[in-house]
């Protein structure tokens, strides 16, 4: 009967049962495509990552929603790479900081391991640069969807698909009582099929209100198509906000560098802090995305098939 190990770690937090869970495969050497997605349903989490060799990288990392395999997520690679060290799987400096470099659906992609004491204490990815899509005009629609109305989502900025990694849906709305107000997964299948159309799966809504005095921005995150109904903490689409807000005007860099806290996962008592580095050069292009943040473990087990 073989068996397989797993580690389910909290990611964006320190504090055990908040953050995003996530489960690591660190070996995932001999599972099939349909066994890992079979597995993903089973753990039943936002995502679940299986890691193999790489000749391209240092690991190959695959990533799974309960309903579909995604080209990158951003918590499950903090996640997986802070599981990965603690597992002595990435020669660790006592302190400083490793790069390591991850096989993706999204290409080859770094990663940094900041170290003290020879334990992981920040993990950052750097995502693959921005792509902007198209905006959506359709503000009534769109608010409905979500689970509100018209008034649900300001005339500007426009919301705008962005991808640093995977299409995104970037949705301003007007105020934190309203955005706090919307029902988790919005209007479910409406939303699914909307944002189907729109070439993405993610809806991305956010304020510049926030509540916790570190963050700059209160966001939530819905995919209900992919069977997450929010999401307490998404990475990829941390470091395509950090892009919306900078191109948008909404947050300035300050020396090069718009840097950027992200609350989430207030409503579904899974706090979060997700920190985005956006690199901006003299010409206001966008240099380089960085998402990171901190992670705890909390189960290590194993599965018999």
């Amino acid at each position: 009967m073989p068996r397989y190990a797993f580690t389910q770690i909290d990611v964006f937090t320190r504090t055990p049962l908040t953050g995003n869970a996530l489960a690591v495969f660190p070996d995932a050497v001999g599972l099939s495509t349909e066994t890992m997605q079979a597995l993903a349903r089973e753990k039943n989490l936002s995502e679940t990552t299986f890691v193999t060799p790489s000749t391209a990288a240092t690991k190959r990392v695959r990533f799974f929603t309960p309903a579909a395999e995604i080209p990158l997520a951003g918590h499950p690679t903090v996640g997986t790479w802070w599981t990965l060290a603690e597992l002595g799987q990435v020669k660790l400096p006592q302190d400083g900081e490793v790069r390591v470099t991850q096989e993706t659906g999204a290409g080859v992609l770094p990663v940094d391991i900041t170290v003290r004491g020879g334990k992981p204490v920040r993990v950052v990815m750097t995502q693959a640069q921005p792509q902007f899509g198209n905006v959506v005009s359709a503000r009534s629609r769109l608010g409905k969807a979500l689970g509100g109305g018209a008034s649900t989502i300001p005339k500007r900025p426009e919301s705008q698909i962005v991808s640093t990694g995977l299409p995104q849906l970037m949705v301003p709305i007007k105020d934190l009582a309203t955005l706090k107000q919307l029902p988790s997964g919005g209007a479910g299948a409406a939303l699914a099929k909307l944002l189907r159309e729109l070439g993405t799966d993610c809806a991305m809504l956010f304020t510049l209100e926030a509540e916790t005095p570190e963050a700059d921005v209160h966001c939530r995150m819905f995919a209900p198509g992919l069977g997450v109904t929010e999401d307490p903490a998404t990475g990829s689409a941390a470091g395509a906000l950090g892009c919306y807000l900078v191109v948008h005007n909404l947050i300035r860099p300050h020396n090069g560098v718009a840097k950027i806290v992200i609350e989430q996962g207030i409503e579904i008592a899974r706090p979060s802090l997700i920190h985005v580095e956006v690199v901006v050069g003299n010409g206001g292009e966008i240099n380089e995305v960085r998402v990171g943040g901190e992670a705890v473990t909390v189960i290590s087990g194993e599965v018999r098939l």
